[in-house]
């Protein structure tokens, strides 16, 4: 079963919390942002709306803006005195003007103006998209005063009661006996008279492609109504309601819906009882109101639609939440304890080198600091430790050379020189190999014996300003003929380093055993080097040698009387340089590995001798 970690019970419930939260937020605001989005669709397509009846309105306005056009040249044929066929060519030019909307131009005279009597003029398309002409002069006076109200003739006295351009309810053209909507303006001469009404018929049926431009939707119906609430649209109609007798009342009470001529938008229900929005918009040109009727369906799936856009954000917002969050307590959380975790796991088992690296100003700093802290102080106890542990050697070794030094190198003394007498004897000519041994072994032994005494010595130095370069290079000679009786070689690199405060028979002594040390771990053609440098306020000597490196056990216990790995080894050789280091308040450190080992000893360069004194104190009080 897979461990739950620190980082997944964080992420799982950081996320979760914030789920719920946003969740519940979302829940608690999903009104306001149903009336919001509602809200915002209902103004999109009012704006829709607007924007498509002022494009209605700029078509009606290009047609009157023709008629004005055309009326201005019929009335330049009078100011040149042109015949009436130089104004049907005039009417006929205009008709030629291809315009999806025109059914054709027409002009009617104002019978009773300088006696020119009733005539009409008409041209435009037949059903088969023809040009033709129709002027019937024996028709009907349409300017006489007794058809003023009548509204058959409305094309003709509608812009004269107006005096200016007139747009007119649906009518059956009385020459072309299809249902038109009429643009007409009067025509005036110069001095003001009524000349007659110039005019352009639009077919009824095409204001289906007016309509098309009011459809805001597939689903939408359009409906149009004039001033007084006459229905002259319905797209959903089967026939086109042009009969001017035919009053839609049911229509009318769509004129109140926007008395100020704005655009409106309200909820209602249609005659087949469907739900519906109904948009209200004035075509200002025409002086009708457009109705534009929309399914709310429609509306209500353009808000789903934004729900589940709204839905797929909140599921990208919890996604983005859930990578930022684990990115964060990784970085933040999960890294930082890992590394205590490790560096815990470390010291557990023993190793208490390094350093723990885990910035921050926050506890993760402050623990780092601390577990620092801890990890120096345990360095020094261990250090100490090992002190104590070489210190109380020492002491045994103390007392065991102040105990036996009498009692066996007098003894020595004595049988050694026995065995010299003994030796010079000539019936013992033969037997000298055998003396000679005897003779080393007592030799070795007072060896052993001295440098029991040594340690065993409160010594009483003698500083001296020296430089540790001059000591080297004195002793060189004699170290290297050491060297070469085993094929080996000594490599000096020494650095200019200041003079410091030595004792320089010990320090010769520290030399003559590190370096013998590093010679007998060496095989032959080994290389064995010397080196010195000045590092701020110490004078650093290292000495390397190529052998095979030692555990690092045994460098944790390197300088305790008796540990050695030599076979012939008394184990007091570093314990005296450990001594003679730490008189000269220095350190001696060990950096081992398999073919390397490197001995770096480190002096102050200004000593305040506080060994020396102490060793003082210790002599006094024996």
């Amino acid at each position: 079963m897979r461990r739950r970690t620190i980082h997944d019970q964080m992420v799982v419930r950081l996320v979760l919390t914030v789920t719920i939260a946003i969740t519940f937020i979302f829940i608690l605001s999903s009104e306001a942002i149903r009336t919001t989005i509602q809200s915002y669709v209902h103004q999109d397509y009012k704006e829709k709306a607007m924007i498509a009846t002022s494009e209605v309105d700029a078509i009606i306005r290009q047609q009157k803006v023709l008629l004005e056009t055309y009326a201005r040249m019929i009335q330049h044929t009078y100011a040149r005195q042109d015949s009436k066929e130089e104004r049907n060519k005039t009417i006929e030019k205009f008709a030629n003007q291809t315009n999806p909307y025109v059914a054709g131009y027409w002009y009617s005279y104002q019978s009773n103006y300088d006696k020119q009597g009733k005539y009409t003029s008409w041209y435009g398309y037949n059903s088969d998209g023809k040009l033709q002409g129709i002027t019937i002069p024996e028709f009907i006076d349409e300017s006489s005063a007794k058809l003023r109200d009548d509204p058959r003739y409305d094309y003709y006295h509608g812009p004269v009661k107006q005096g200016s351009t007139y747009i007119t309810s649906p009518y059956l053209d009385h020459f072309t006996h299809i249902p038109v909507i009429s643009i007409s303006t009067p025509v005036y001469d110069h001095d003001n008279q009524l000349i007659g009404v110039a005019g352009v018929d639009l077919r009824f049926q095409d204001l289906s492609h007016l309509s098309s431009h009011l459809s805001i939707h597939p689903k939408s119906k359009v409906v149009l109504l004039n001033q007084t609430g006459q229905l002259l649209l319905d797209t959903d109609a089967s026939e086109f309601i042009w009969d001017d007798t035919q009053a839609q009342s049911q229509y009318e009470f769509l004129l109140t819906i926007n008395e100020k001529q704005t655009t409106s938008l309200i909820n209602t229900i249609d005659d087949m009882g469907e739900q519906k929005y109904m948009i209200s918009t004035p075509i200002k040109e025409a002086g009708w109101q457009a109705i534009i009727l929309l399914p709310t369906k429609v509306v209500d799936q353009t808000l789903m639609r934004v729900f589940f856009i709204i839905f797929c954000i909140w599921i990208a917002v919890l996604v983005s939440i859930y990578v930022f969050v684990h990115w964060w307590i990784k970085r933040f959380v999960t890294h930082p304890l890992r590394s205590l975790v490790e560096a815990s796991q470390r010291i557990a088992a023993g190793d208490l080198s390094g350093k723990i690296s885990v910035r921050g100003d926050n506890e993760w700093g402050e623990l780092t600091q601390n577990m620092n802290d801890m990890l120096v102080t345990m360095r020094q106890q261990a250090a100490l430790e090992q002190e104590i542990k070489r210190m109380s050697a020492l002491k045994i070794v103390g007392e065991m050379a102040a105990a036996i030094s009498h009692e066996i190198r007098n003894p020595l003394t004595t049988v050694r020189g026995f065995l010299q007498l003994l030796r010079n004897k000539p019936e013992h000519e033969h037997e000298h190999v055998y003396f000679d041994t005897m003779m080393d072994e007592i030799i070795r032994a007072n060896t052993i014996i001295t440098e029991y005494l040594t340690l065993a010595q409160h010594k009483i130095v003698e500083f001296q300003p020296k430089s540790i370069n001059d000591i080297i290079e004195h002793i060189y000679p004699l170290v290297q003929a050491t060297a070469t009786v085993n094929c080996q070689h000594i490599e000096l690199d020494l650095k200019s380093v200041p003079y410091i405060m030595l004792d320089e028979k010990e320090i010769r002594q520290l030399l003559h055993n590190v370096i013998r040390n590093g010679l007998e771990a060496m095989e032959a053609n080994k290389i064995l080097r010397i080196r010195t440098r000045h590092d701020g306020s110490r004078v650093i000597l290292e000495v390397e040698d190529e052998g095979a490196g030692f555990d690092p056990s045994i460098l944790q216990q390197a300088g305790t009387p008796f540990i050695t790995t030599k076979e012939t080894g008394t184990g007091l050789g570093l314990a005296i340089c450990y001594s003679i280091v730490q008189r000269h308040g220095g350190t001696m450190n060990f950096h081992s590995r398999p073919g390397c080992t490197i001995v770096s000893i480190s002096l102050p360069i200004e000593m305040t001798l506080q060994s020396e004194q102490d060793d003082a104190i210790r002599s006094s009080d024996e």
